[in-house]
């Protein structure tokens, strides 16, 4: 008997055959009577279908996500340029036009070479805490948070009725410095300073009468804005 006849006599059953790892004893049972599928198996099918529940064409634009109403900023701006005080849109103001403004302004400054959005809007916060400050001590802490003005609110006043600061701005790019731009930008101070007062004191009917005390400090700041673009 030769060497290779005597190797196959004693060799072992399991290299005669080999074990199958991968395949499962009863394949057709097990996926008759199993309720799971195959791996990866509607994968695609159940993401499909999650994903398609909500299509993108039916999702809100960004600008309405962030709370942001075009629509709106537009009928306040003209409210406040046309010195309409008693419009409804004054009643409820909103941060996102007023960071606008304020972005606005910095746009312009940088046209004429001053880089001045942290200094817009560093001074603009300090003002707006001070008019807070200053509305709570004159009309008392309850008769500031009955009528809803707290800082918020005087952060989105004090955005909006930039709005004269900013059209001098914009003016000064094309008006060389002089007395000229000096009167327009002593105008604009006044215009938007009386702006502020009158809606504080309409957003806060306690203020009544007290006008002129909220027209000073805004018309330090809004001129300090003027001062900016003039020098």
């Amino acid at each position: 008997m030769s060497d290779f006849t005597r190797g196959q006599q004693y060799a072992p059953a399991s290299a005669a055959a080999p074990v199958d790892w991968y395949t499962p004893a009863s394949t057709g049972s097990a996926a008759a009577g199993s309720s799971y599928p195959a791996y990866g198996a509607g994968f695609g099918s159940a993401y499909g279908a999650s994903s398609g529940s909500v299509a993108f064409e039916d999702e809100p634009p960004l600008l309405e996500e962030l709370g942001i109403d075009l629509g709106g900023i537009l009928l306040k701006t003209r409210a406040v340029l046309l010195h309409r005080l008693k419009s409804k849109y004054l009643d409820d103001l909103d941060m996102g036009g007023a960071l606008l403004f304020i972005a606005v302004l910095g746009g312009l400054h940088l046209l004429m070479a001053k880089l001045h959005f942290g200094i817009i809007l560093g001074w603009s916060v300090v003002h707006s805490i001070i008019v807070y400050f200053l509305v709570n001590q004159l009309a008392g802490v309850e008769g500031a948070e009955g009528k809803g003005l707290e800082l918020y609110d005087c952060c989105c006043v004090v955005g909006y009725c930039m709005l004269p600061v900013v059209l001098h701005s914009g003016l000064s790019l094309t008006i060389p410095r002089g007395g000229l731009s000096m009167a327009l930008g002593l105008l604009c101070t006044i215009w938007a300073a009386a702006t502020a007062a009158k809606v504080f004191v309409r957003r806060c009917p306690a203020l009544e009468g007290m006008r002129m005390i909220l027209f000073y400090p805004c018309l330090l700041t809004y001129g300090a804005f003027t001062l900016l673009s003039l020098y």
